[in-house]
């Protein structure tokens, strides 16, 4: 299991200016190891839930891609190369972006 001060470490770095430079609709990201369904995998990789929350009530799951957010990217390869920082590894990533309007807007699970 991933240490609490780990993930919040991560969560206060992710949540900076450098993600919001690049996505300035992302309002914040929340992190959560994933209790509800063990927190680590078959596999033996830790499992991490991002809560994505957006500030452009624009944004919708038909139109993200074409408003320049790509969650996936976002996650794939903003969040993921800080993971070594904390010395994370072998994680698999479930996540869930949420509207402006509090609305689910997409989610992915692994």
């Amino acid at each position: 299991m991933i240490e609490n001060f780990k993930i919040k470490g991560l969560e206060k770095l992710i949540n900076n200016s450098s993600i919001k430079d690049i996505y300035p609709m992302v309002d914040h990201i929340d992190i959560y190891v994933n209790e509800d369904e063990g927190d680590v995998t078959k596999r033996g990789y830790n499992r991490l839930d991002f809560n994505i929350f957006l500030n452009d009530p624009s944004i919708t799951s038909g139109n993200m891609y074409e408003m320049e957010f790509d969650p996936h990217y976002l996650i794939d390869y903003h969040v993921k190369k800080y993971l070594p920082y904390f010395d994370i590894d072998k994680v698999a990533i479930d996540f869930i972006v949420w509207g402006a309007e509090g609305d689910i807007i997409h989610s992915w699970n692994n």
